[in-house]
């Protein structure tokens, strides 16, 4: 059976940060899959029709395919295939990579947003998160170089369902995802604001920093605590704005609920004696004084723990080695922590820098498309008003040459009641129909004349005075007073 040509649909995707792991593998990626409503391509997508199809989104692949575009550079470009043909049938083979894939049902965070769009319209999206992996260098380039991309959704054609209106308009009524695809500078997107942004944030900053200052500082504890008596304390000391920020947590943590013991007495239920990554290790008093690790994220200096996702831990015990043992390195963590600090600041104010200059290279943009639109719209009616003298001058040349074809005609046909008919409608025909129809016209009147010609009898002419003319067919002999001929004889007077 053939391959049968995916459904595209135009749409857009941001890139929004590197997914924290050691060898910075993955980008995390928010697509901006598509929006509800009329499409340019005239279709149209009800969110309903979308919500049902949200279950076939997990694990799909972001695809592309990358050339050389038009100036020359390493680019995406469009839904590329091979086309070929094999016992009389069209088979297609997609040809482009995937870069990347839109996560478990569970964990791409599938929900809707309003978009207000380029051309000021507000638009609701269906967005959802995914990844891309940065093994692959060429696209890992240009995403990081271009911020911006083009975007079109691929649905899988055998599922698609739907009618078309009157106005030849497609409603989809059931469908499913099959990928995403990104697009070239080069190739124009159809849907509205269909882009892929690289998108740079204060909070992704901040809360990087903070986090990896907790894990050094954590680190940094932990090696006090193995060998410390034969260390000396840092210069610049940043454990004490940490552990007020414990304390803090502490304090969060106690507040969360009160329990009462077995005499009555009222407790904090929960105690927070730990950090780890990105869990806050607590202490249950209610549930025999269990561990339970709960995630949390920080929102500007203030911490956001998520009870709802806490997990149990156990407690696992080592030996006890005598003496001091010091970690290599643990002299240069206040270094690094104040290089760390330093880095996060230098990446803020980078941030910063390319936020003004992307303002400017807006606003430069602004003005020129300004010129431009004003310069239009003074060409617009002079162009608009050659362009009606134009088709005026057009359409007399045509008009007369039409009334010199009727002129050619006018003696034969002027009483002629389907010639009179086609010069009234003379509108509706051009010069060379109009020539075929009375010609037409023109034959069947002497084909007529012809015939009614042929049926009429022979007309003897006999006159008074000079008696009987006929045709002599033979030599006469009037000696006798007759004429011979083929009819008999023929008396003459003499």
């Amino acid at each position: 059976m053939a391959n049968k040509k995916p459904l595209s649909i135009p749409v857009f995707f941001e890139k929004t940060k590197t997914v924290e792991n050691t060898e910075d593998r993955f980008s995390k990626i928010k697509v901006f899959l598509m929006h509800t409503g009329l499409n340019y391509n005239e279709s149209i997508f009800e969110k309903s029709v979308v919500e049902e199809a949200l279950p076939t989104l997990g694990y799909i692949p972001i695809v592309g395919f990358i050339e050389d575009n038009s100036i020359g550079d390493k680019d995406f470009s469009d839904h590329r295939y091979i086309i070929s043909k094999k016992d009389g049938e069209i088979y297609r083979k997609y040809i482009g990579n995937a870069y990347g894939v839109i996560l478990s049902n569970e964990d791409n965070n599938a929900h809707f947003e309003m978009r207000t769009c380029d051309d000021g319209e507000e638009r609701e999206f269906l967005v959802v998160d995914g990844i891309m992996w940065n093994m692959f260098e060429d696209s890992s380039d240009i995403m990081n170089r271009d911020l911006i991309k083009g975007h079109s959704m691929e649905l899988d054609q055998n599922s698609v369902e739907g009618y078309e209106d009157d106005d030849n308009i497609f409603h989809f009524t059931k469908f499913s995802f099959r990928a995403c695809c990104i697009l070239g500078d080069d190739v124009q997107p159809a849907m509205s604001n269909s882009t892929v942004e690289l998108q740079f944030t204060m909070k992704d900053f901040v809360t990087d920093f903070q986090r990896e200052l907790i894990d050094k500082y954590n680190e940094f504890s932990k090696l006090m605590k193995e060998g410390g008596k034969n260390m000396s304390k840092p210069t610049t000391d940043y454990a004490q704005t940490l552990l007020n920020q414990f304390d803090e947590i502490r304090e969060t943590v106690a507040s969360k609920e009160n329990y009462r013991d077995r005499w009555g007495d009222e407790y904090a239920r929960f105690s927070a004696v730990d950090i780890q990554g990105d869990e806050v290790i607590i202490v249950d008093r209610a549930d025999n004084y269990n561990y339970y690790g709960v995630p949390y994220t920080m929102n500007g200096d203030k911490a956001v723990l998520d009870f709802d996702n806490m997990k149990r831990k156990k407690i696992v015990y080592e030996d006890y080695e005598d003496g001091v043992v010091i970690k290599e390195g643990a002299f240069d963590y206040a270094t690094e922590i104040e290089t760390i600090t330093t880095t996060a600041f230098e990446k803020v104010e980078s941030a910063n820098a390319e936020k003004e200059n992307a303002e400017t290279e807006l606003e430069k943009a602004k003005t020129e498309y300004e010129a431009v639109k004003t310069e239009l719209d003074t060409i617009k009616p002079k162009y608009e008003e050659y362009i009606k003298a134009e088709q005026e001058q057009k359409e007399a040349k045509i008009k007369v040459a039409k009334e010199n074809m009727f002129a050619k005609f006018e003696t034969d046909l002027a009483e002629n009641e389907e010639y009179i008919s086609l010069k009234e409608k003379m509108a509706d025909y051009s010069v060379d129909e109009i020539e075929a129809k009375c010609s037409l016209l023109y034959t069947r009147k002497h084909i007529a004349e012809n015939e009614t010609k042929n049926n009429e009898p022979p007309v003897t002419d006999f006159t008074q005075n000079d008696g009987i003319t006929v045709a002599v067919m033979d030599e006469p002999t009037v000696e006798s007073g007759y004429v011979e001929t083929k009819y008999g004889n023929i008396a003459v007077n003499r």
